[in-house]
């Protein structure tokens, strides 16, 4: 179990990404990400609502964190 230090750097990490995919994504990239548990899916992006990925069909609790490519691309938002 993680204490709240571990915690806070998850959160600030999570932060990080979303950060830097704002600056990336445009309305109707195709974003490969790893969906619980694991799975993987390829989205359509919407939008942003706060800090969550809104895809085309409306589903709103994709992370940044979680992409692995864009537009077909192999990229990631966390930290290297």
């Amino acid at each position: 179990m993680l204490d709240e230090k571990e915690k806070e750097e998850r959160r600030q990490h999570f932060y990080r990404a979303t950060e830097r995919a704002k600056k990336v994504l445009n309305h109707g990239d195709k974003i490969g990400l790893t969906k619980c548990p694991g799975t993987k899916r390829t989205i359509t992006f919407e939008c942003w609502d706060g800090n969550w990925i809104v895809s085309k069909s409306g589903v709103d609790d994709y992370s940044a964190y979680s992409i692995y490519s864009v537009n077909g691309k192999t990229m990631s938002f966390r930290d290297e």
